[in-house]
């Protein structure tokens, strides 16, 4: 695994190279993990337990926006959005089960091959096709999503959704002769601790080169080697962890063991002890993570690319992590929809060592690289390019940044340097809500109230204690549509949240209680996606 001493040749190019004009259609490597929520990325956030000296580096060589929202925090919902360039309510793909995004409406990943000529290639969990899954070879859809080269595979979850493999990444175990051994990891005498509970002090019996993010690294340097030259090229690196179940090798338990982590906040049901198990486990993911962007990127210097590309590296949505009592995502809160972002590329014109402090989303990465390829977005697309903020010419790209899911919705503002107001608006209770909030209930009831124990596409979910149900486990199939897209509201029950995140990033104080903010709520509420909140103004 290379870290920064391996990393900074494949840097220093970028460092010192100075560039007249920028290049023309740069190629564009975008690292796209999944769950990582935004405040667990190292020299960012002053997280110095975490240790990522890869992605500290890129942050280092290039732009990072410090307030950056995915169009919705679920992972079908906000690839689409992003691959779709639109947003939650026009994308097409409202829940992670209910569909496959729609072929017929076009992806950015079609106007770079089709339109602006890239060998554009992608690798490991896309969630594009998550209802249908990618197939045996994963091949299903691939050529009619844009994808010109591609090694496509399914999520932790749902690769041991059936008996036999379904997927790439399962018929490689099988073939290495650890299905088994993998399956009974969630389905056998240890999936209580691995499948139904964030805590869990057992490592992964699957060895190092079989564990999954290193399987989907490894298939993104196959790709990167059998690309055509003289052509520019695409690739999505879409890395399976850090996505619980936080299952980690032998050897990446070593790595953790004994750090100590920022606890929970807003916090009631584990223990001291069980937080840092957690957060070791998460903590060990990440990590992972950033030694194969380390290897990515000095693959692409060997190359000679480095120079030529564009670099990103981002999320699908956050992770919880127990704040407010809540885990997974699916939620308007700042652990779920906001996620780590940072581009480099100097010589492509990326400015370096810049920080953005104003609310972007990461849907717009679709219109940037777009735009960077000499091409424009699709009618009805409504992404907006980040150049102008990636190249120090412009400080944000939109008026706000929107995110939603289901029966919520959620707009960010700037308003000064001291005012970042984000707006919620649930019809109903918003689940996992601060207990500060109007109309919140116990922490017991977060669950009980908001959605139905029952048996999911991956074992009984009832097991779990109330206070630590993932969403993915919260609705059944049957279910999904009611409670998670068309939820119905309480009658006369909307609830509105307002938090100024310059002075409150844990969404601790409930404005919207206090008269003073009257003005900021009625002035907000129309920036609510049409027919999505049902009230107007308070």
């Amino acid at each position: 695994m290379l870290l920064l001493t391996l990393l900074s040749s494949a840097l220093l190019m970028v460092v010192v190279v100075t560039s007249a004009q920028p290049v023309k259609q740069p190629n564009i490597l975008l690292i796209f993990p999944d769950q990582w929520r935004f405040d667990w990325a190292g020299s960012v956030w002053n997280l110095d337990a975490l240790r990522t000296p890869n992605f500290d580096a890129v942050v280092a060589n290039g732009t990072v926006f410090t307030r950056a929202y995915v169009a919705s925090p679920l992972c079908a919902p906000s690839r689409s959005c992003l691959a779709g360039g639109r947003e939650y309510d026009q994308a097409g793909v409202p829940s992670n089960f209910g569909n496959d995004y729609p072929v017929q409406q076009t992806t950015f990943y079609k106007l770079l091959r089709d339109k602006a000529g890239y060998h554009v290639m992608t690798c490991g969990k896309d969630d594009l096709t998550k209802k249908s899954q990618p197939g045996l070879n994963g091949s299903y859809h691939a050529e009619e999503l844009g994808f010109s080269d591609y090694l496509r595979s399914s999520g932790k979850m749902d690769v041991v959704n059936s008996k036999e493999p379904h997927e790439p990444f399962g018929a490689f175990l099988q073939e290495n002769n650890l299905w088994d051994v993998h399956k009974a990891e969630w389905h056998g005498p240890d999936g209580d601790c691995q499948w139904k509970s964030y805590v869990c002090n057992k490592s992964s019996p699957l060895p190092d080169f079989a564990y999954e993010d290193n399987w989907i690294a490894r298939n993104a340097m196959t790709l990167l080697s059998r690309k055509p030259a003289n052509k520019p090229w695409y690739l999505q690196v879409n890395i399976a962890g850090p996505h619980p179940p936080f299952s980690i090798t032998q050897n990446m338990s070593k790595t953790v063991r004994g750090r100590e982590f920022p606890t929970a906040v807003d916090h009631t049901t584990l223990t001291h002890e069980q937080q840092q198990i957690l957060r070791q486990d998460y903590a060990a993911e990440i990590e992972n993570i950033d030694g194969w962007i380390g290897e990515l990127l000095a693959l692409v210097e060997k190359s000679g690319d480095m120079d030529n590309t564009l670099v990103c590296i981002a999320s699908d949505h956050g992770e919880m992590l127990g704040d407010h009592d809540d885990w997974g995502k699916s939620q308007p809160w700042q652990g779920s929809a906001s996620v780590p972002f940072t581009c480099m590329g100097k010589k492509v014109g990326v400015k370096v060592g810049q920080r953005i402090t104003r609310p972007v989303s990461t849907m717009d990465m679709a219109a940037t690289f777009l735009d960077y390829a000499g091409t424009e977005p699709d009618t009805g697309m409504t992404t907006t390019t980040l150049r102008p903020i990636l190249e120090g010419k412009a400080m944000s790209n939109r008026e706000f940044v929107s995110s939603g899911l289901g029966k919520w919705r959620a707009v960010v503002q700037y308003v000064n340097n001291s005012e970042i107001y984000k707006l919620i608006c649930c019809n109903g209770t918003c689940a996992g809500q601060p207990r500060n909030a109007t109309h919140s209930p116990s922490p017991n009831e977060r669950v009980r109230r908001m959605f139905t124990f029952s048996s999911s596409r991956l074992g009984d979910c009832s097991a779990y204690p109330p206070n630590m149900v993932p969403q993915d486990c919260r609705v059944s199939l049957r279910d999904e549509e009611e409670m998670l897209v068309g939820a119905k509201p309480g009658k006369n029950h909307t609830t509105v949240l307002l938090y100024n995140l310059f002075d409150d990033p844990s969404e601790l104080n409930n404005l919207a209680q206090d008269n003073t903010y009257k003005g900021v709520v009625n002035r907000m509420l129309p920036l609510m996606p049409p027919h999505t909140c049902l009230v107007s103004k308070i």
